[in-house]
Order: C-alpha cells, then structure tokens, then sequence
C-alpha cells in the first residue's frame, strides 16, 4: 500500500520561480524609457551633465558653509565653480576644432603631395592607378574640413541650449543648499532610493575628480611629447587629449589621430610615427593601467561595461552621451540593481568587484 502522500519533492529557489513574463515587461519598459530618452536627448543630456557638476562642487559649499563663510557667497562660488568646468570643457572642444579646420585647410598642398606619392607606391606594386584614384577622391581634405566645420556649426549653434544649460546650473546649485534635508525625508519613505541618491553623489564626484586628474597628467605629458618631437600646435592636441579622456576607451583615438595626421604633413612618416608611439605608451601605461584601478574603485564597472556604455549612451543622447556615459551607467547600476532586492543579482556581471550574497542566503547550484 502506496503512502498517500508522495515525498516532496524540493521546491525550486525563489531565483527560479520568477515567471519570464516579467522579463519581458522589464524589457519592455527599459525599451519605452530609451525611445523617450533619445527623443528628449538634447534636453535629458545636458541637465545630467549640470546636474553631474553640480554634485561634484556642492563639496565646496559645504567646506565653505562650515568656516562661517555667508550662504549667498558659498552659493555663488559654487555656482561660479560649475560655469568654469562648463566653459573649460565646452570651450576646449570647440577651440580645437577650430584649429584642426584651420591646420587642415593649411596643409592642403602637402595631403595632396602625400596621396601622389602613395598612388605611386601603389602602382609599383601593381594595383590599378585608376581604381586607388577613384577611391582617393572621395577622401579630399575639404571633406575632412567640412566634417570638422559641420561639428563647430551644430556647436556654436546651439547657444540656447548652451543659455538652457547656465540657467539649469543656478536653480541646480541654489536648491542644492537644501538637498540634504530632502534627503533625509526622503530616507523615512524610501530609504533605499536615499542611499542609492547618496552612493551615486559620491560615486559620480570621485569619478569625475580621478578622470580629471588623470586627463591633466596625460595632456601635460602628449604637450611635452609633441614639443620634443616639433608638431606644430602641441597645446591644442593637449588639450584634445584631455578633453577626450572623458570619453571610455576610444577617447584615446579621438585625441591620436588629428596629432599624428599634422605630425604626417609637416614632418614626414617618422614624425608620425614618434607620435603613435609617445601616445600609445602613455595610453597604455596612464590610461591603459593605472587610471581603471583607480576609476574601477570610483564607479564599480567593470571595462567591459564601461564600453558598452559608452555605445549605448552615444546612441541615446548623441555626441554628450559619450561625455555622460560612465556616470549614466552609474546612475542606472546604482538605482535599478544595488539598492534593490530583485536586481542585485545584475551586479555580479557588471561590477568590477563580485558582491556577494545577502546574509542567510546560499549560492543556488545549477547543476
């Protein structure tokens, strides 16, 4: 005689008795939230960005608050602060874009003696003169410097939303004298959004503090590099370096290839190819070594993350989503899977060191 009631048999784990249909609306919902985003991009990209700057500064005000320096005067330093990282940055950019258009323009005579040349090298070597002909055409220096002038013009263009921008950082910074109270309520209804609020201010500060240093280091070091090897305009491509040190793993080839196309025509292949290597030892030993540790430890993603974040947020937002892509990333990590029970899980593949479980909770073994 059978036992009415059979064994049980062991129930699966709470991590495998989620239904896949709230995967589906999960996803569904991340792709409703990138369709509004990239309509909005060109107001959502530059308020992040204010809103990014002002965090890091607000450090400054609190300093200056607690040495009894007036509320009024703290706010408008820190206010002034904001402005000049704006102008520093968006400033640089458009400088050497205007010197990259000017230089191209100069240099037209020896780009053209350069493409003779390897037109004839190419014959030599048996390829048809008249197909590299055809195919070189297409690759004239005035296209090169209407690409560069077509970037300055949407730039220069957009000083409303530049004017968007500076009145966002003075309602940002002055509000900002009050965030901490906010906070503080809003811990009592929803502490864990508090603490991810909390996390991300820091994270997203010390983020912008190391990319900072380590992109004056890297520039100040190209500058010598160029001096010493005799690239006109070596200031100019400092400065694109450390602008483009913003940008995650291919900010390093933005700023190599207007330096090294200048070292090309002025001074000849072996100039050129001084230039690949100072930048590519740099790269690899500032930004390709040291700089993740130090910015891994900052924002918790891992390089590979960093990477696709960087594609993601460029498709979102455009040219500012590259600029914005580490601390947007960060914003969602920290706000959709560390501080909430059903997504930490997600760190385990994005972070740059493995969270471990809850307390009383045991790794499921899938075998």
């Amino acid at each position: 005689m059978h036992d009415s009631h059979p064994t049980s048999a062991p129930r699966p784990s709470a991590d495998r008795s989620t239904p896949p249909f709230s995967g589906l609306v999960v996803l569904a919902a991340l792709v409703v939230a990138a369709a509004g985003l990239k309509t909005a991009s060109s107001i959502v990209g530059p308020v992040f960005l204010v809103l990014t700057l002002a965090i890091t500064v607000h450090p400054l005000r609190t300093w200056m608050r607690k040495h009894r320096v007036p509320a009024l005067a703290a706010t408008v330093v820190a206010l002034l602060a904001v402005y000049v990282v704006l102008l520093v940055v968006l400033g640089s950019v458009v400088w050497c874009l205007v010197r990259l258009t000017t230089a191209l323009l100069d240099y037209g005579p020896q780009l053209a003696q350069l493409l003779t040349a390897a037109l004839d090298r190419a014959a030599e070597l048996g390829l048809s003169r008249a197909m590299l002909e055809n195919a070189v055409s297409s690759l004239q220096l005035s296209n090169f410097a209407g690409v560069a002038q077509q970037v300055l013009n949407g730039l220069t263009s957009g000083l409303s939303l530049l004017a968007l921008m500076l009145a966002t950082v003075a309602f940002v910074v002055v509000d900002g004298s009050g965030f901490a109270e906010r906070l503080d309520a809003l811990r009592g209804f929803r502490p864990r959004v508090a603490d991810a609020f909390t996390d991300f201010a820091s994270s997203v500060r010390r983020y912008w503090v190391v990319t900072t240093i380590f992109g004056l280091a890297v520039a100040v070091l190209d500058v010598v590099g160029l001096e010493i090897i005799g690239v006109p305009l070596a200031f100019t491509w400092g400065l694109l370096a450390f602008v483009t040190n913003y940008i995650p793993n291919v900010g390093f080839l933005l700023g190599l290839v207007p330096p090294t196309l200048i070292a090309l025509l002025e001074n000849g292949p072996g100039s050129a190819v001084a230039v690949l290597v100072v930048y590519i030892v740099l790269n690899v030993v500032i930004q390709g070594l040291v700089q993740p540790r130090f910015t891994g430890d900052a924002v918790g993603l891992t390089g590979t993350v960093a990477f696709l974040s960087l594609i993601v947020w460029a498709f979102l937002l455009g040219a500012l989503g590259a600029l914005l892509a580490v601390p947007a990333t960060l914003f969602v990590k920290l706000l959709l899977v560390d501080h909430t029970r059903d997504g930490r899980w997600v760190g385990t593949l994005i972070s740059s060191t493995v969270p471990h479980p809850p307390p009383g909770r045991t790794p499921v073994n899938d075998s």
